[in-house]
């Protein structure tokens, strides 16, 4: 589609180097605010806030109904006024949604006198949502510096700004503060993507009537991918409350530390390859079949293994010389688990690529079907081995569990015919 309304991206290499800056930037800042909290804060304030962050990804899962990943990958081949239309229907629900969303808590605030924190967080959630909409948006029109920019701003510049003032200020040392700022990351990237879409047809969109049958149809086209998304969330974000649950808060915040480093690694990658690999492998098969898009995401496969285990281990050797300067001995007794940990979540991204794949040649039953069956999976072998070995249970059972699932995928996507698996897509 032409979405001239953008301002033109600079040459290619250039692009690719502005992208690959600002995703860096995001990613190490999101790396030292963990650290950050570890350091100033305590361990049960980084477990809390890595339960916070678990919700800020999961709830937008549930809200979006799986709509959001049906007109993403529509968006590559729609014209702009369908493409506009689509998401003025989607973002009106997504609002009005978060709207009962924050009116409920804002009442349980006032009524049971739950923290405020958590209108804060829902707050917080909602332009996360939005934000995230916008990235695999413009990443599928090919935008990818405004993309990113945007992302940047939203998961980088506002740590920038608060880190430095809490280490100045011990004042701005606390949860409310930080979510604060948060919120108004996530309020600036909004507000630049609504500055620089200005030239599209919104108003147009929007003085038309709205119609229900949109996002019925939508919801109902879109089923599969909601079991698919709410399964594959589980099965990212499930593990640090059963920790929680079975060996505190502390703990919980030692691993999601941990966590941390290991899935910076993996999300930097997930946000510098698949945002390319993405467009690319739904253009293949939409234009070359099932066949090219095979051969398309073997070679993205090789790709994503040789720089998934260079960086894993890049940035977990980075962590052990930061180790001192976090001064948390707890840390110590627990760096076998860290390795661990690393490795699983590195074998986890190799899963999701499987994921990735499956999707982008529209095998959405596959999809879904292997994203559930990695969440029962998952539970059974941490509720098996955290009792017995603790923080290495957990990373022993997420090693266990994407080992089992990018076996499945793989198997799925290069071991069967391609007539045969093919066969099984939705919506193709």
């Amino acid at each position: 589609m032409s979405t001239k309304a953008l301002p033109d991206s600079p040459s290619r290499l250039l692009v690719d180097l502005m992208v690959m800056a600002m995703r860096a930037s995001v990613m190490g800042c999101k790396f030292g605010l963990t650290l950050f909290i570890a350091r100033y804060l305590d361990l049960s304030s980084l477990g809390l806030y890595g339960l916070a962050a678990g919700a800020i990804a999961a709830v937008p899962i549930v809200v979006n109904l799986g709509m959001n990943h049906l007109l993403m990958r529509d968006a590559v081949t729609a014209s702009t006024s369908e493409m506009i239309d689509s998401m003025r229907h989607y973002w009106c629900f997504v609002v009005l949604a978060y709207t009962v969303l924050l009116t409920i808590t804002t009442l349980a605030t006032v009524l049971f006198g739950t923290p405020p924190l958590w209108i804060l967080i829902v707050a917080v959630i909602m332009f996360e949502h939005v934000g995230n909409d916008i990235f695999y948006l413009l990443s599928s029109l090919q935008r990818h510096v405004w993309a990113n920019a945007i992302g940047f701003i939203r998961g980088a510049a506002w740590i920038l700004f608060y880190v430095p003032l809490a280490i100045w200020d011990a004042s701005f040392r606390s949860l409310p503060y930080l979510f604060g700022f948060w919120l108004v990351g996530g309020v600036a990237s909004v507000g630049l993507f609504a500055f620089l879409s200005r030239s599209w047809p919104w108003l147009a969109s929007f003085s038309r009537p709205f119609r229900r049958s949109v996002i019925t149809d939508a919801i109902r086209k879109s089923f599969l991918m909601l079991l698919s998304d709410l399964g594959f969330i589980t099965s990212q974000y499930i593990d640090r409350y059963l920790i929680t649950l079975f060996l505190g808060l502390k703990v919980a915040g030692i691993y999601f530390l941990f966590w941390t480093v290991g899935s910076s690694a993996t999300t930097f990658l997930a946000l510098v390859l698949q945002q390319k690999q993405r467009p690319s492998l739904i253009s293949a098969y939409r234009t070359s079949g099932p066949s090219a898009h095979r051969q398309l995401a073997w070679r993205f496969l090789q790709t994503t293994a040789l720089t998934t285990a260079a960086l894993s281990t890049a940035v977990g050797f980075t962590f052990q010389v930061l180790l001192p300067w976090v001064a948390q001995p707890a840390l110590v007794a627990q760096w076998s688990a860290f390795w661990l940990i690393v490795a699983g979540l590195a074998v986890r991204y190799m899963a999701d690529f499987g994921v990735l794949a499956l999707f982008t040649a529209h095998l959405d039953r596959l999809t879904t079907v292997t994203n559930l069956a990695s969440v029962g999976v998952l539970v059974i072998a941490q509720l098996v081995l955290l009792p017995l070995a603790g923080l290495h249970g957990a990373g022993a059972a997420i090693l266990l569990t994407s080992l089992i699932m990018a076996l499945w995928r793989y198997w799925l996507l290069f071991g069967l015919p391609i007539s045969n698996a093919y066969s099984r897509r939705v919506g193709a």
